[in-house]
């Protein structure tokens, strides 16, 4: 997304429905009535990968601006307690939205990924919930705003694949949130190695298989909710 679409292999099918989807969010966000309530996208999915912290949203870069408590409540009522941050621009979907419309947006991981119609609908019942009071309420109400509710995450490390001879230092089936200490080595990149920086140092999204150049390990610790500049 935010053009990426258009470089590279301009012909491939993700890149001309990525293209074909900014266009109907533009167009979206362009025929709501004039003051109409606040922009909002969340881009919902389930990961391919198990995870210590089952649902998570990614909160796109706001380039200074300060993060929203009540976006935060509402995340939290659809069963969503864990928060990443992302600490610079991204192509990710829910970006777009942010920088492009100045949408409160987020990419939304609800669970692992089943066949379809095999997911258990009760672990999704909070979100689905939610939703439908978000389209069906005026406004939403929620109680007091208690920050150890909330976990919250800021990105340690990005590992990328510059080598062929690269791996991850742990099994194909870790899953996501997985805490390593400091000096535990992660990853090799050739004749590089990528160690824990801190104690209490998560991984998430590892894929030793991705592209040269390519993000293969991302790494997360935790910061205090009460850090946060928030409105």
């Amino acid at each position: 997304f935010s053009g990426a679409h258009s470089k590279g292999d301009t012909q491939n099918k993700e890149r001309e429905r990525a293209a074909k989807i900014e266009s109907y969010v533009e167009r979206f966000y362009q025929e709501a009535p004039d003051g109409s309530r606040e922009r909002l996208h969340y881009d919902l999915h389930t990961a391919i990968r198990d995870s210590k912290r089952e649902k998570f949203a990614v909160y796109p870069f706001t380039h200074g601006a300060p993060y929203s408590r009540q976006q935060l409540q509402f995340l939290l009522a659809c069963g969503v307690d864990t928060v990443l941050l992302n600490q610079a621009p991204t192509t990710t979907f829910s970006y777009f939205s942010v920088r492009q419309f100045n949408a409160q947006a987020f990419t939304v991981e609800l669970g692992k990924v089943r066949p379809f119609g095999e997911n258990d609908r009760t672990q999704f019942a909070a979100a689905e919930n939610s939703l439908r009071k978000l389209i069906s309420e005026t406004e939403l109400e929620f109680g007091p705003f208690e920050p150890e509710q909330h976990y919250v995450f800021k990105e340690a490390q990005t590992i990328n694949r510059t080598q062929q001879d690269f791996e991850l230092n742990f099994a194909d089936n870790v899953a996501n949130f997985t805490s390593f200490n400091k000096g535990d080595l992660l990853a090799r990149d050739g004749d590089k190695k990528h160690y824990a920086q801190h104690d209490g140092e998560h991984i998430i999204f590892p894929n030793a298989k991705v592209a040269l150049g390519h993000r293969a390990l991302l790494t997360v610790v935790r910061v205090p909710t009460e850090s946060l500049d928030l409105v």
